[in-house]
């Protein structure tokens, strides 16, 4: 376990110097800087600013303060009021950086001298020895930490000398295997002339170096809009503002809908939808999150791949969204009559698609949008019907390969990417489920 020697504190007590200057030299913190610009942490700036947070607390000696409040205030600019049961966020990227650290000793950190991991039920990081410099020197190995290590270059100690060589040939083992792997899904890939659309979509939704974050509808919103007579505008959702004073175009009670929205509520389908896009074999599990609507930021909307679910209506962050899309869906009664516009009509196709909520053949409308992100650097893919069945409908024709690909397959094949596209999608809907979607018009980058 790593601790500080009584001269250590004597130093600091008689001069002084400041707490970065202490960390520069730390060798705990060039670790953990080591860390952070690994592979693994690089393109993930929630996870290495969450690890830089605690570490930095740690080797301060503020260890102890550290708790789920803290932190989500700290990292990730929760209000000092929120609540910890109702936002799991610091727990759920906790679980990802225990991982995420595990991964790094096991590759590219195999022969640091130090190693720091969180142990489960505490958030405070835990620097522990591994082995000194004279040890992996003795064995003909040098690697990143073993210089700046600071640690004591006593004798040889058999068990960790065995423990080292067990570690080097496991870095040997897992560099040989990771080469027939490469060589054999070369041979795949030669061997494999045809790459369907399907698979093209969900490989570019899914990358080693960008995080996939899967969006479910903020279904609260719709019951709060019921109650008000309208909708929550996007200006006020970011920030959170619409919880503290409800808007009201009808007698209601504020109170009560502010406590209908600071819940946490979401459609079953649209849970369904996040949980069968995880198991897609494109999916890459440390790589990918589910994330609640009013836990997103616009800063995510450019550097990472999203995947949102429901209308407006339940995900205000569509409105950021709309100004790129050709199937634009307005659900907001206050504002006209329910439709789709399209934007830019082919022949054959109508410039607006109805939605009639009492049609008495239960028709339905939903749209499935591949665009690229807001920044530029990645994709959205948004998946929205009028209804809780036409969004399951949308869900369903993204997710069976089949029907996407039979629509799509022009684009089959092939390394060409995936062009963005738009399919507008009718359904009718019995009982609550939605029948199988047909397109009734697509969209395309490429024309």
């Amino acid at each position: 376990m790593w601790s500080l020697k009584s001269t250590d504190v004597d130093i600091r007590e008689k001069q002084e110097i400041s707490p970065d200057a202490l960390l520069a030299g730390d060798p705990r913190w060039l670790l953990v800087q080591r860390i952070v610009g690994s592979s693994g942490f690089v393109n993930s700036q929630r996870l290495s600013a969450f690890l830089l947070y605690v570490s930095k607390q740690s080797i301060a000696g503020k260890g102890d303060a550290l708790n789920e409040r803290v932190i989500g205030e700290a990292v990730f600019e929760r209000s000092p009021d929120y609540d910890p049961r109702d936002d799991n966020i610091v727990r759920s990227h906790a679980s990802r950086l225990r991982t995420r650290l595990e991964e790094y000793f096991e590759r590219e950190g195999a022969l640091e001298g130090l190693k720091v991991s969180i142990p489960r039920g505490s958030y405070a990081p835990v620097f522990e020895e591994t082995a000194s410099p004279v040890e992996l020197t003795a064995l003909g190995i040098s690697g990143a930490g073993t210089e700046a290590s600071g640690l004591d270059e006593g004798g040889l100690r058999g068990p960790v000398v065995r423990s080292v060589k067990r570690r080097f040939w496991a870095v040997v083992g897992l560099v040989i295997v990771t080469a027939i792997a490469t060589i054999g899904a070369i041979q795949f890939s030669r061997s494999s002339a045809r790459q369907t659309p399907s698979h093209k979509l969900w490989a570019q939704m899914f990358r080693k170096e960008q995080e996939t974050l899967i969006v479910p509808a903020d279904s609260s919103l719709v019951v709060a809009r019921l109650m008000s007579g309208h909708q929550v505008p996007l200006s006020t959702y970011a920030g959170g503002r619409y919880r503290q004073d409800p808007d009201c175009n009808r007698p209601c009670d504020p109170a009560m809908i502010s406590t209908v929205e600071s819940l946490r509520y979401t459609s079953m389908s649209d849970l369904e939808f996040a949980v069968k896009i995880t198991h897609l074999p494109e999916a890459i599990p440390d790589r990918t999150e589910i994330r609640f609507a009013r836990d997103i930021q616009l800063k995510d909307l450019k550097e990472s791949n999203l995947i949102l679910a429901g209308s407006q209506e339940a995900d205000p962050w569509m409105a950021a969204i709309s100004g790129q899309m050709n199937f634009v869906v307005h659900d907001d009664p206050g504002e006209g009559p329910l439709r789709v516009e399209n934007r830019h009509p082919q022949q054959g196709e109508k410039s607006e698609y109805s939605y009639d909520p009492h049609d008495q053949q239960h028709r339905g409308l939903a749209t499935i949008s591949f665009l690229p992100n807001l920044g530029g650097s990645g994709n959205l893919l948004v998946v929205q019907g009028f209804s809780l069945a036409g969004t399951q409908a949308a869900a369903e024709f993204v997710t069976s390969g089949h029907d996407l690909d039979v629509l799509l397959a022009s684009y089959g094949g092939g390394s060409a990417a995936l062009p963005h596209f738009e399919i507008l999608l009718s359904t009718v809907e019995i009982n609550g489920m939605a029948t199988r979607a047909v397109p009734l018009a697509v969209e395309n980058e490429s024309g």
